[in-house]
């Protein structure tokens, strides 16, 4: 995997040829009254824009992979500007510049996937507790599996694509060998992180 500050001492014909993936963390908000979080999340994506152009000189971006979506094209977009507002200026400014919006999911397994998350979260002895935990990592595994195999299906040789993802998730993907990963992680992020504990320890 490559750094964002090596590229400019990389030569760009050394990746001529080769499937590229840009991955950046996904951001979720959920609380919509925090107004220096939204600051954050804005300046995030922002960041994370500047950071996809610089690595755009192996190959601009052709494709956009999107976790929670399962459908393609303006269909897809739409979900996205709905669902995650902050994230829909970046995926509008690449798919203006030529890039396909992409959905990595299975509808079935993301529906279950989605579901046994809610079941953990409302669970109260240790017993069931431990029996949707084993469903859930269950529901996961066949999860990560679906998007490796979906990003090293349609990822073609001498294609540049970015990856929203969330972190926890990107590092348990197993893809084919012949891509090259590249971490986009924009300062914000651990501005971001760092304030939601903060938060978090204050309750």
């Amino acid at each position: 995997m490559a750094e964002l500050g090596k590229i400019q001492r990389l030569s760009v014909d050394e990746f001529k040829g080769k499937k590229r993936l840009f991955c950046v963390p996904n951001i979720f908000v959920v609380d919509e009254e925090d107004e220096k979080l939204k600051d954050l999340i804005e300046r995030y994506w922002q960041e994370a824009s500047l950071h996809v152009e610089k690595l755009e000189k192996l190959g601009f971006v052709t494709k956009i992979f999107v976790e929670t979506i399962f459908i393609e094209g303006q269909e897809a977009i739409d979900v996205i500007r709905e669902t995650n507002p902050y994230l829909y200026p970046f995926i509008e400014k690449k798919v203006s510049e030529g890039a396909t919006v992409i959905g990595i999911e299975d509808p079935e397994i993301f529906g279950e996937f989605i579901d046994w998350g809610n079941c953990l979260r409302v669970v109260k002895t240790n017993a069931v507790m431990q029996k949707v935990f084993d469903y859930f990592n269950q529901v996961t595994e066949r999860r990560i599996k679906e998007i490796s195999n979906k990003i090293s299906d349609k990822l073609q040789e001498g294609e540049s694509a970015v990856l929203i993802l969330r972190d926890q998730d990107r590092i348990k993907l197993s893809l084919s060998k012949d891509i090259e990963i590249f971490l986009v992680v924009p300062s914000a992020y651990d501005d971001i992180l760092r304030y939601l504990r903060d938060k978090f320890l204050s309750y």
